[in-house]
């Protein structure tokens, strides 16, 4: 999303790349929980609790629980679409089924940046942030266009839903460079605006 992402993530701190990767995989996660509970029947309790340890222990908060622990319990929540076939009878429901596995995919992927590579981690959930993005932009292009019509790149980076993300990782950059890492959280983890796909929020 952010052509010199992995250059501007190089200039913080590990834990502080860490919480750029939790705000946005929680932003995710928090978007498309409600359509996790409905279509795979998860527990959203055990994600909101990983991420409140996640978020302590990055802050050196937390003490008698490691990373691994916390891994293990992401990957478990992260949903097989082939049990649920139900869920591909329309093209929206695919789409915020498929948005949904990537958020608990996120999840567990920021969670796996608290032990090693933080930038990495980081590179990957923006990656799926941005894959996410797109597949609910075309969806909505071709909803609207017809099955076989495709946005451009050029449509799906101009669209509303990519600029909002994009400037909200933009200035959560800024903001751990200024040292605003008490507040971080409560300012950088929101809901993107399915609104602007036409849809009811989630």
């Amino acid at each position: 999303m952010i052509e010199n992402l992995e250059e501007l993530l190089s200039e913080l701190n590990p834990n502080d790349v860490s919480r750029f990767s939790l705000a946005g995989a929680e932003t995710l996660w928090l978007t498309f929980k409600n359509t996790y509970a409905k279509e795979f029947k998860g527990d959203v309790n055990i994600t909101s609790d990983l991420f409140d340890k996640a978020w302590l222990l990055v802050s050196g908060q937390l003490k008698d629980t490691t990373v691994d622990q916390l891994e293990t319990a992401a990957k478990e929540q992260i949903p097989d679409l082939d049990n649920f076939m139900e869920i591909f009878e329309s093209a929206w429901r695919t789409t915020l089924a498929s948005a949904t596995q990537n958020a608990a995919t996120c999840v567990w992927l920021a969670i796996c940046g608290l032990a090693t590579e933080p930038i990495g981690s980081a590179m990957d959930t923006t990656d799926i942030i941005s894959n996410t993005l797109d597949i609910l932009i075309s969806t909505q292009y071709s909803v609207e266009h017809g099955n076989d019509e495709y946005p451009s790149e050029e449509d799906v980076k101009g669209h509303p839903l990519y600029q909002r993300e994009k400037t909200r990782q933009l200035e959560a950059i800024q903001a751990l460079k200024s040292g605003k890492a008490a507040n971080f959280r409560s300012e950088f983890v929101t809901l993107l605006n399915l609104e602007l796909l036409g849809l009811s929020p989630q």
